[in-house]
């Protein structure tokens, strides 16, 4: 058995041949089709996307390999609506990072808590819910054609294997589906209730189905084994069968997971996320986010950083978050803040300051969803800055494992794929050491003047 594996990046759309183990053997990766950014629209071309995608599994399968198994890991809450005649989109893709819907969220904040207890989101307007409910509105058209079959919603993943089998799939997996603010975590399905408040057919939405051991023909010898999130993906794919151990994945974003078993656990602030679901085997994890901290190190030279024992620069503090705040805050109107102090230093010192300001980031968010001070693993690919995990070291006063797969999503997806998964990838353990001492009561003073920023 050969497994094709994907990972429906934002920026890069990545795959991998991976064998019945579910360890990659060759990976291959394209650059994504670039976003257009006008105001607070953020979209692309869904079609110039899956063309992309179908060249990339082209490539992969023209070495003589020819998958008979695949698995999808995909970013979450990008969406877009086609007819289902004929398969053309009749919107654009709409990114989770377009805000054009902040408006139709100010404007139904009476929702507020009816979406938290059913979804353990925010009402934001990432999501898609909000973005569908918005476009809705300023074009009544489409939700007539919604009502009555024409048109079909999905994600990314979802437009891949209704492209994949011929339009005979419409199908998602909760971990997708419940990031729509369009799902009740208790039933697994779409909410009646919810879809009435936010005014979409029930009609256009895809199936849900079970995450892994989904053994649905696609094509001639191509069978969905797995589809699931990204970030759920990377997160089984460093934990296995580990309900203890907190991950921090730092990517473009960041995002800091912490299982909680088959318990749908709410915490102020933080974002309730299934990591896998299927019969019996339903898993969630509370998640804290923090929205592009990884391209905003990127922004300040390249790695290493110098991380040295004592601060050069007391004063100097920063909020990393490029997109807005994430959690626990959720302020998009606070991005990206350097200090006075810290925007004197030059490129190396401010890039410094920055991966302080990320290691502060994950202390904040791991304190509150982990309290405990268990074990944490860290990986993606700030993790090539060795100042990453030494500092997180010195932070936290505790070891910190660091992952050596780089592709942790593309693994995630692919070990859901094997009839025999192999064990987690290894990790090495970064111990505290006099790089980064000052940290822990630098963090104090940060807290303080984040505190200040947030008013």
């Amino acid at each position: 058995m050969t497994i094709l594996a994907l990972d429906l990046g934002s920026t890069r759309i990545k795959g991998a041949i991976a064998d019945e183990a579910g360890r990659l053997v060759t990976v291959a990766a394209v650059d994504a089709p670039t976003l257009a950014v006008a105001g607070s629209s953020v979209t692309g071309d869904a079609s110039v996307y899956v063309a992309a995608t179908m060249g990339l599994m082209g490539s992969l399968s023209a070495g003589g390999t020819s998958p008979s198994s695949l698995a999808v890991a995909c970013q979450r809450s990008s969406f877009l609506l086609w007819e289902r005649t004929t398969g053309a989109p009749v919107t654009p893709l709409i990114s989770w990072q377009d805000r054009s819907a902040a408006a139709w969220c100010d404007g139904h904040r009476d929702l507020a808590t009816e979406v938290a207890a059913a979804t353990g989101l925010p009402l934001s307007p990432h999501y898609a819910g909000p973005k569908l409910a918005a476009l809705l509105r300023r074009e009544p058209g489409l939700r007539r054609r919604l009502a009555v079959g024409k048109l079909a919603f999905g994600t990314l993943e979802t437009l891949l294997l209704w492209v994949l089998s011929g339009g005979r799939v419409h199908r998602t997996d909760l971990t997708q589906a419940s990031r729509t603010l369009l799902v009740d975590l208790a039933t697994g399905d779409w909410s009646p209730a919810l879809l009435d408040a936010f005014q979409i057919p029930a009609a256009c939405l895809p199936e849900i189905g079970p995450t892994a051991g989904v053994g649905l023909d696609l094509a001639p010898r191509l069978r969905l084994a797995a589809s699931i999130a990204d970030q759920p993906a990377a997160c089984l794919a460093l934990l296995g069968d580990d309900e203890a151990t907190t991950v921090v994945n730092l990517g473009t974003g960041g995002f800091c997971l912490h299982p909680t078993g088959s318990e749908p656990v709410r915490l102020t602030g933080y974002l309730t996320t299934p990591l896998l679901a299927g019969p019996g085997r339903t898993r969630f994890a509370l998640e804290g986010t923090i929205n592009g901290a990884g391209a905003a190190l990127d922004r300040y030279g390249n790695p290493p950083t110098d991380l040295p024992e004592t601060d050069p620069a007391p004063d100097a503090l920063c909020l990393p978050d490029l997109a807005g705040a994430g959690a626990p805050h959720w302020r998009p109107d606070l991005s990206l803040t350097l200090s006075p102090e810290a925007e004197a230093l030059g490129t190396a010192g401010r890039r410094r300051v920055v991966l302080e300001g990320l290691l502060f980031r994950i202390a904040e968010i791991v304190e509150a969803i982990a309290p405990a001070a268990g074990p944490v693993v860290v990986g993606g690919g700030a993790t090539r800055d060795p100042a990453v995990a030494a500092g997180l070291a010195a932070l936290l006063g505790r070891p910190v494992a660091v992952a050596t797969e780089a592709e942790a999503t593309l693994t995630g997806a692919a070990r859901l794929a094997a009839p025999t998964p192999s064990p987690p990838p290894p990790t090495r353990t970064v111990v505290p050491a006099a790089a980064g001492a000052y940290l822990p009561e630098k963090y104090r003073r940060w807290q303080a003047w984040l505190a200040g920023r947030l008013g």
